[in-house]
């Protein structure tokens, strides 16, 4: 993994799709394991040192994934996302065009029975919470569009499952009706990611160039 960012406090990569973001139940190899070992490396004569993932990124996806290096840091950064301090901007190829050029997409979201995918609809359904994103058409495609995608709210399969609601699922995410790519991978990429240190305060952008194989 490229590292975009690292001092005593965070450390930023660039996560590739197929890699789980957390060391999990599931088994997966993570991005917290990859980054453990890699600070481990540099001090192997000390204890094994704290590191967590501060946000959730679908194993399909790539792009920025932010860690902490201490529990202080940890709270302070988990802190922004909850009160929608940060910025998050993604880039997606998808099948089909959107419903125009520009807009917000609002709906409901709530997850299967079985909690593996997300149930999005234009109404209040049971259990449901209300989503949103901003996204752009950067490009037409042979086949769909090239987006930029600003979500305000942070929910399970978010991204992935409004899209395909609207007519546009994501390359690759066949689970919500996307056409076949690779394995354990969709083009669905977090671009950047700004957010304030939590010992400086000062403003932090970090950004993960596209894909090579896209």
């Amino acid at each position: 993994m490229q590292i975009l960012y690292e001092d005593d406090q965070l450390l930023a990569v660039d996560k590739p799709a197929g890699l789980s973001a957390e060391s999990g139940l599931a088994g997966h190899p993570s991005a917290e394991q990859w980054a453990l070992g890699y600070c481990r490396s540099k001090q192997p004569d000390k204890p094994a040192p704290y590191l967590r993932a501060v946000h959730r990124l679908d194993r399909v996806t790539s792009g920025v994934l932010l860690l902490a290096k201490s529990k202080a840091a940890l709270r302070a950064l988990m802190a922004q996302f909850e009160q929608k301090q940060v910025e998050k901007a993604y880039l997606a190829e998808v099948s089909g065009l959107p419903p125009a050029e520009s807009g917000v997409l609002r709906h409901f979201l709530a997850r299967t029975p079985d909690g593996k995918s997300a149930l999005v609809s234009d109404r209040e359904i049971p259990d449901s919470k209300p989503v949103e994103l901003r996204y752009r058409v950067l490009e037409k495609t042979a086949d769909g569009a090239r987006l930029e995608i600003f979500p305000a709210t942070g929910r399970f399969h978010q991204i992935r499952a409004q899209l395909a609601f609207v007519g546009c699922p994501v390359a690759g995410d066949t689970r919500y009706g996307g056409p076949a790519w690779r394995e354990h991978a969709v083009k669905l990429h977090a671009r950047r990611l700004s957010v304030r240190h939590p010992k400086s305060g000062a403003a932090l952008v970090l950004e993960a160039s596209t894909p090579d194989d896209w």
